[in-house]
């Protein structure tokens, strides 16, 4: 990368710096014009010189070319002959004129401004583009010394500068000089001696400010470099937070970060200081001109040396030069600045220059598959304290072979895995893959036809299919186009199109969209996956427009309550009955009796929701329900008074969490014997969702008679007439309908399980499951439970599920050679033996093309599944034992999946 910064800019940028300077040049002119122009109307139409008698007149706008030798009459050539004014029209032409000048110089500013805007904003797209670029093709090992949020901070906020720097780095100087310059020359032709005195200033200012300004850069840089250790340092806490919780350091974290906040501040105080005394003495002296002029100005025009509408030119020319002086002493600050911004990001992006960057991932033509061997000659790695973990290391094997390796954790195992899948660099020894360096190996080429997996797992947040296809987003969508690095680069990324459709379908075994799906499925029931899509996809709405497919769920409900009369388990579930109140369900679930689309109608906004509040206040339930909540809310507080949060009693309570009872308790002092009426509407809110919240068959506190739920049942009736079946807002249960909004496992129950019941929930989570199963539509609750979003790094899985999608998304593309290291450690010994069975039957072709695999142990035990077997001790293997198909050994048939490969 470029060292300097101006370097790049004019390497990136030259033609349009060439195009804009050429723009600058043209405006001078018209800038010199427009100071220029205010002497005429001075000295001419305002103070009548050369208008003494009343019809007296001028001639203006004549303009003449020279011509040599004397080849026209007079020695010029006349091209406009221009005409006559009297003072009046003098006056309003030219100030007419002054007025189309200052337009067209704002034009021109409004135009290169623009222009360098775009300019800066372009390239500053294309240089973060070109960090990231470099972050893609950083070693593995680089990323150990750099803190990923340091990374992120100086690619988002420490280049952000350099966007508004790169326009001006050459036209601002060429821009706000030439202004300059016009002004001192315009004052110069006006009077020597005022312009000896306005150069003289401006000289002292351009070379004391600058000066005084370098402590202003230290403490600038200073305060860039503790802001991002500071970044750095947060990005830890937030990666480190289960260990401060279950360590209770949240105090040293809290006074840890106190003291560089207090470091930062001790700083930027220091250069706001600095800066503002900087600025107060460079308006001392911006301000000592003016009085100079007009003290030797007015002393000259006095004694006839200088006329008034020199004065009030001269005047005028410089009362416009303190602001691009400004502007080139701040152009020099942030020159300096950025300079330096731009150093110290090189530096952090650039490597030791014994360590290889990955080659770009430029790659024309077909992936071809991989054949031949992999093999390890005299291989030496260290780690950053020196310590060999690889000792001239030989191995070889066939591309199509299946091989184990177990061994301490010393042994050299996971180092041996790491480096065949590039994320370890060698410091002797050589690697040849398919009879080539591997280093020499496109990664276009072993990023798809090799599969890694390993015991840490981090997913981006998206959903389980996005994090399954991720493996296969590869291809690009506009093979016409020139997609080489240095052209994506140099178009900022625009070749790529992001929206596109990037999946390799061809390398999962799929024809494209419409089939991918049941290659998935096939795949998470390898590693034992799919029931927990299914559960996913079962708590999610139905992800189909098929009114068949609707129709069929419909008749799964039936077939449910068939089912559990079947099994004496009808008590388990009560039905949604549009005519009956539903005991296993809240006051506002009965009330609203539907799913809630507008979030008006959500559980937590009912007590505040006009709709319904009108309802209520037509059967006067309003007033009873407010006074049940306040009930309830003296009950909870006397109950619980005095109790510690953490109390077991406190997890038998549903209504309200302990953290609420302070707000409860205020809002119980407030209305004290006042009535509904005399409540506030936030006070009546709080009781009414309380109430809302009720359900007799959890809470148990005898609030509900026969008399009140006839009349929750006849306000239900009235609110769904008000909102129609049409309506937007709710989507009401209806027993001979899908309902859309709820989730697929609510439109199967059409009910709510029993409250009290032991093992209610489990059980009929299992009828549910095998009633998909049974009318096969399976493949449409998976396809639903594809959509459940994992989380950020996937934390929305447990560590197993992890691991599992790890080694499911490693075998989708089916490569030619699968990396593992330990990938089912979270797994029991049952668990991992069952899924690898599995694996290695796909590994021999038993469902599409074989692959070969290297495999370092969780479990010594797995190895007798393997036709090869070496052990790893010091680095080295210790032994490697073969073995023939007869010595294979065949373990217990470990239970399937459900239509597992």
């Amino acid at each position: 990368m470029n060292a300097s910064l101006f370097r790049y800019i004019w390497t990136q940028t030259r033609k349009e710096q060439i195009w804009i300077l050429f723009i600058i040049l043209a405006s001078m002119p018209f800038n010199f014009l427009m100071l220029d122009l205010p002497k005429y109307i001075v000295n001419g139409p305002i103070q009548a010189k050369g208008f003494e008698t009343a019809n007296a007149t001028q001639h203006f706008f004549q303009v003449k070319v020279p011509v040599p030798f004397g080849l026209v009459e007079g020695g010029s050539y006349e091209v406009m002959h221009g005409f006559d004014l009297n003072r009046l029209w003098s006056l309003i032409v030219l100030s007419g004129l002054f007025l189309l000048l200052v337009i067209i110089n704002g034009l021109f500013k409004f135009y290169i401004n623009t222009y360098k805007g775009r300019l800066g904003e372009r390239m500053l797209q294309q240089l973060r583009y070109e960090l990231i670029d470099r972050v893609l093709r950083f070693p593995p090992s680089e990323f150990r010394r750099v803190k990923p949020a340091e990374i992120a901070t100086m690619i988002k906020d420490e280049v952000e500068p350099l966007g508004g720097f790169i326009g001006d780095s050459y036209v601002q100087p060429v821009f706000l000089g030439g202004q300059i310059i016009t002004s001192i020359v315009f004052i110069l032709l006006q009077n020597f001696s005022l312009g000896l005195i306005a150069v003289s200033l401006l000289l002292v200012q351009g070379v004391v400010i600058p000066r005084l300004r370098r402590k202003q850069l230290i403490l600038g840089r200073q305060r860039q470099l503790t802001s991002r250790a500071l970044a750095g340092r947060i990005g830890e806490i937030i990666d480190d937070i289960e260990s401060i919780h279950t360590n209770d350091t949240s105090n040293y974290q809290r006074a840890e970060l106190a003291n560089r906040l207090t470091a930062i501040f001790a700083i930027r105080f220091a250069l706001y200081q600095w800066k503002f005394f900087v600025k107060f003495l460079n308006n001392l002296l911006a301000q000592v001109t003016p009085f100079l002029f007009y003290m030797v100005g007015g002393f000259l025009a006095i004694s006839g040396h200088l006329n008034i509408g020199q004065l009030v030119a001269v005047i005028s020319a410089y009362k416009d030069l303190p602001s691009p002086v400004k502007d080139l002493i701040d152009w020099d600050q942030q020159r300096l600045d950025v300079e330096v911004k731009y150093t110290q990001v090189m530096e952090q992006f650039s490597v030791d220059d014994s360590i290889e960057l990955l080659a770009p991932p430029d790659f024309e033509g077909p992936i071809s598959h991989l054949e031949g061997e992999l093999a390890f000659s005299n291989v030496a790695v260290l780690d950053s304290t020196g310590t060999r973990l690889l000792d001239a290391c030989s191995f070889s094997m066939d591309l199509n072979e299946q091989v184990a390796i177990e061994g301490s954790s010393t042994g050299g195992g996971e180092t041996m895995v790491a480096v065949a899948s590039r994320l370890v660099s060698l410091m002797s020894g050589r690697v040849m893959l398919a009879g080539r360096d591997l280093k020499e190996w496109p990664l276009a080429i072993t990023g798809r036809r090799i599969s890694f997996v390993g015991t840490e797992t981090f997913f981006p947040q998206s959903d389980i299919a996005d994090a399954l296809l991720y493996g296969l987003r590869h291809t690009n969508a506009l093979p016409d186009s020139d997609t080489s690095r240095h052209k994506i680069i140099k178009g900022r990324g625009n070749s790529l199109d992001f929206l596109a459709d990037w999946t390799d379908y061809e390398a999962a075994g799929a024809t494209g969209p419409a089939d991918i799906v049941e290659r998935l499925r096939r795949v998470v029931q390898v590693v034992d996956l799919e029931n927990d899509i299914v559960s996913f996809g079962l708590n999610r709405q139905l992800a189909t427009d098929s009114e068949e497919i609707r129709t069929r769920f419909v008749d799964a409900r039936a077939i449910f309550r068939e089912r559990l009369e079947a099994a004496g388990l009808t008590q388990l579930v009560e039905a949604f009955d549009p005519w009956r109140y539903n005991m296993q369900s809240s006051i506002g679930e009965n009330l609203i009796f539907g799913t809630p689309i507008n979030e008006d109608f959500s559980a937590r906004r009912l007590g505040s929701n006009p709709v319904l509040r009108r309802v209520l206040a037509s059967q006067r339930l309003d007033v009873d329900l407010f006074e049940m909540g306040r009930e309830i809310a003296n009950t909870i507080m006397e109950v619980f008074e005095g109790l510690q949060p953490d109390n077991p009693l406190f997890e038998q309570l549903s209504l309200m969490a302990p953290e609420q009872f302070p707000d409860y308790q205020a809002a119980i002092k407030r209305i004290g014997n006042k009535k509904f009426q005399q409540a506030s509407a936030a006070d009546q809110a709080i009781f009414l969702d309380l109430a809302f919240g009720y359900i007799e068959e959890r809470d148990r506190l005898g609030l509900l008679d026969r008399d009140r739920i006839d009349r929750l049942l006849e306000t239900r009736h009235i609110f769904h007439d008000m909102l129609g079946d049409d309506q937007q807002d709710i989507a009401f249960y209806d027993p001979a309908h899908y309902n859309l909004a709820a989730t697929v496992k609510d439109n199967l129950l059409m009910g709510r399980v029993a409250f009290g019941v032991a093992e209610a929930e489990a059980r009929i989570s299992g009828i549910v499951q095998q009633i998909v199963d049974d009318l096969d539509l399976r493949p449409v609750v998976f396809e639903a439970g594809l959509a459940f979003n994992i989380g950020s790094g996937g934390k929305r899985l447990t560590a197993v599920q992890r691991q599992k999608l790890a080694l499911a998304r490693a075998i989708l593309r089916r490569p030619d050679l699968l990396l593992a290291h330990r990938p089912l450690g979270q797994l029991d010994g049952r668990a991992q033996a069952a899924i690898l069975k599995r694996v290695l039957a796909l590994a021999r072709g038993e469902d599409g093309p074989g692959f070969g695999i290297l495999w370092n142990l969780e479990n010594p035990a797995l190895g007798e599944q393997f036709p090869r077997l070496i052990r790893m001790e010091h680095g080295r293997v210790a032994t490697d034992q073969k073995k023939t198909p007869a010595t294979v050994v065949n373990v217990a048939d470990y239970p399937r999946v459900r239509a597992s490969a």
